[in-house]
């Protein structure tokens, strides 16, 4: 019986240990569903619905960056604010401040966003 050497017990642990906690990461992070205005799904490969991974508004906005950064542009100036014209509504309620981007998401939640409209 020849037993594996100590280097290839490490590699073989090492190779599997990297993308199961990359999966774990992902299985505790809550599925939502980013709702985007029409004006915005031209940069979303004409998608109006995007599902995303996170548990907070703030990882849901960091997910976008990485899955669709034109639409992330169009929402988030270069600092990673929240643009002004920008309103995003987890619940029904709108968010505001950076507290509202520690707002926990659920599992299947729904988050929308609508660009200001101002009346005369």
């Amino acid at each position: 019986m020849i037993l594996p050497s100590i280097q290839e017990i490490h590699i073989v642990r090492s190779c599997e240990e990297g993308p199961v906690h990359e999966n774990m990461d992902d299985e505790i992070k809550a599925t939502v569903t980013l709702r985007l205005p029409s004006t915005l799904s031209a940069y979303s490969g004409g998608k109006s619905q995007i599902l995303l991974k996170a548990n907070t508004v703030q990882e849901m906005l960091e997910a976008l960056a990485e899955q669709h950064p034109q639409v992330w542009e169009r929402l988030c100036d270069e600092q990673g604010h929240v643009r002004t014209h920008v309103k995003i509504f987890v619940s029904n309620e709108i968010i505001s401040g950076s507290n509202g981007l520690q707002i926990p998401l659920k599992a299947g939640q729904e988050i929308i966003v609508l660009p200001s409209v101002s009346t005369l």
